[in-house]
């Protein structure tokens, strides 16, 4: 898929499963070449401004950066995956009002994508409502056993916790 369509999201799902077999050197070329497609990307409109900030999220990599792209997107188009992002972001940079009333309007409209129950999760238990974390890991799971590579083996890790 990355060889027919070079999308960050692909791309990075492609690092993280080297990353995950031990293939790091394979992994951090994927993790550059996304970098490199958001910086062409913002030559040409900032196509992959939330994408980045997720994948900065996602690998606790430059987590304002992450926020203020995130918080930009959002602005620009006001979305439930926008939301989604700027939750994530917001609570990786230590924003948790900010992040719980995104996630709540990511939450909305009931979406199916199990990566917006696991980012409320995060942010429920970085809040210290570890019940309603639990609650929402459950429903993340439920929905996508396989949501992300990396993502999910801490979501797992959390439930045994």
């Amino acid at each position: 898929v990355v060889r027919i369509l070079p999308e960050p999201a692909f791309v990075a799902a492609l690092g993280d499963l080297y990353q995950l077999s031990g293939r790091d050197k394979e992994a951090r070329a994927q993790y550059a070449l996304v970098e490199q497609s958001a910086k062409l990307s913002q030559a040409k409109g900032n196509l992959y401004n939330r994408q980045l900030a997720l994948f900065y999220a996602d690998h606790d990599w430059q987590a304002e950066a992450a926020y203020e792209l995130a918080k930009k997107e959002y602005e620009a188009r006001r979305d439930v995956y926008g939301a989604d992002a700027l939750a994530w972001t917001a609570c990786k940079v230590g924003h948790l009002t900010e992040a719980q009333a995104a996630s709540k309007d990511a939450l909305r409209l009931g979406t199916k994508d199990a990566r917006f129950w696991y980012h409320a999760a995060l942010i429920a238990n970085a809040s210290g409502n570890k019940a309603e974390a639990v609650k929402l890991l459950k429903q993340a799971l439920q929905l996508n056993p396989q949501f992300d590579p990396l993502q999910v083996s801490i979501a797992r890790k959390m439930l045994t916790e």
